[in-house]
């Protein structure tokens, strides 16, 4: 009889232990779930601000690209008026105003028949070439008035070699920016494709936009070279 009093004592008090095991257990899955419940809890906030962020950072995107072709477009259109002249020796110009000697050089080289109006010229920004087989920097000029400069331009690209009474032999070329040069040269090919077919008119609107002229008098534009070097092989 003692011995079952002893044994039922052994398995209460084993019992009582368990007992309270799991209530500790059962503690520490409580505060397991109350933290469950805050992680999921924060997880769907943070799912919802990094939601809206998302569609924050795609709205600036957007608008950062559209500020992007503006800023390009007006820094190109600033530049309308612009002429770039290579070629003419650095120093010609020392003692001299720059708008003043370049307007002269121009008159005087393209036999203008009067002294175009400038805003201001200037050398390039680069460092001045050291030692005499160094190119000379370019002069950019800024006409007063755009007609001018288109037939400043015309008069430069007639084909003739010009030569200035120093003996410098110049070039007078549009001041484009990097991006739309880069535009209008892509259109190389095909414009030299075009210059071997009769009676049909071509030019390359600003910035880089292809005009065609077909003999049946019809006009087609392309930006795309490859749009627009498909319509010569298959439509002239």
């Amino acid at each position: 009889m003692a011995t079952l009093t002893t044994t039922a004592k052994v398995h209460t008090d084993k019992l009582q232990e368990l007992q309270c095991a799991l209530g500790k257990i059962e503690s520490k899955i409580d505060d397991t779930m109350g933290r469950v419940v805050e992680l999921e809890t924060a997880t769907a906030t943070h799912s919802d601000s990094i939601h809206a962020m998302e569609v924050d950072i795609s709205a600036m995107k957007q608008e950062l690209a559209t500020l992007k072709i503006r800023c390009k477009d007006l820094e190109a259109r600033s530049r309308r008026c612009n002429l770039r002249i290579v070629g003419v020796k650095e120093g010609r110009e020392e003692g001299k105003l720059m708008s003043g000697f370049v307007a002269e050089l121009l008159k005087e080289t393209l036999q203008l028949a009067s002294t175009p109006l400038l805003d201001r010229a200037h050398r390039t920004l680069r460092s001045k070439p050291v030692g005499g087989d160094a190119p000379p920097r370019a002069i950019v000029i800024k006409c007063h008035c755009f007609n001018e400069k288109e037939a400043i331009l015309r008069k430069a690209t007639g084909g003739k070699q010009l030569t200035t009474k120093d003996g410098d032999k110049i070039l007078v070329l549009p001041d484009y920016t990097m991006a739309v040069s880069k535009q209008r040269a892509a259109f190389n090919e095909v414009r030299s494709l075009l210059r071997g077919l009769e009676r049909v008119r071509y030019g390359l609107l600003f910035p880089a936009t292809l005009r065609i002229t077909t003999p049946e008098g019809e006009e087609h534009r392309f930006k795309d070279p490859l749009k627009a070097k498909e319509f010569i092989s298959t439509k002239l």
